[in-house]
C-alpha cells in the first residue's frame, strides 16, 4: 500500500474547488491513509459541495494502488480561524481569542486585516460600558467563534 502525501489531496482538492469561493481550511492524512478534508467559504459550505470535492478526489485516486478512507467536511465552529479570510467572514460573530501570553478576550469582532483584529468587548458587569480593543495577529495564539444558542 502506498502512501497518500497531504500536497497531493490539496493538489486534488484546489482542483476541485477552483473558480468557487471555496477554500481549505485543513488537510490532514493520518496513517492508514484516513484522509480530513476540511472546506471553508465566503459564504459558507453547501453538503452539495463537499459530495462534489469528495467525489473528485475519490475519483482521482486509485483503490487499487491506494487504499484509502475519504471525509470531507466543512470547516466547523470551534474550530480555530486559520486565514485573514477566515477572520473576515467572521466579522459580526462573537470571537474568543486566546494571546500567546494566555490571556483571552471575548467579543464580537469589528473589523479584521493582515496586522490586526478589533473585538467589541463586553464587561461582566450589568450595564458596564462597552469597549473596543484592538489586538495584533501576532499576538494571537488562536482565536475561535463562540456558538451562540438563543
Amino acid at each position: 500500500m502506498t502512501s497518500i502525501t497531504v500536497n497531493k489531496i490539496t493538489r486534488l482538492v484546489n482542483e476541485a474547488i477552483e473558480g468557487t469561493d471555496l477554500f481549505i481550511g485543513e488537510i490532514k492524512v493520518k496513517s492508514g491513509n484516513i484522509i480530513y478534508i476540511f472546506l471553508d467559504g465566503d459564504h459558507g459550505v453547501p453538503i452539495s459541495k463537499c459530495v462534489e470535492v469528495s467525489r473528485y478526489v475519490e475519483k482521482h485516486l486509485d483503490r487499487e494502488r491506494e487504499d484509502f478512507e475519504l471525509n470531507v467536511s466543512s470547516y466547523g465552529i470551534g474550530q480555530p480561524l486559520k486565514f485573514l479570510r477566515q477572520y473576515v467572514n467572521a466579522i459580526g460573530k462573537q470571537l474568543t481569542v486566546t494571546l500567546q501570553d494566555g490571556t483571552k478576550r471575548t467579543g464580537i469582532l469589528l473589523q479584521a486585516d493582515d496586522k490586526q483584529i478589533a473585538l467589541q468587548l463586553k464587561s461582566d458587569k450589568k450595564h458596564a460600558d462597552i469597549t473596543t480593543c484592538s489586538i495584533e495577529m501576532n499576538t494571537i495564539k488562536t482565536a475561535k467563534i463562540d456558538a451562540i444558542f438563543k
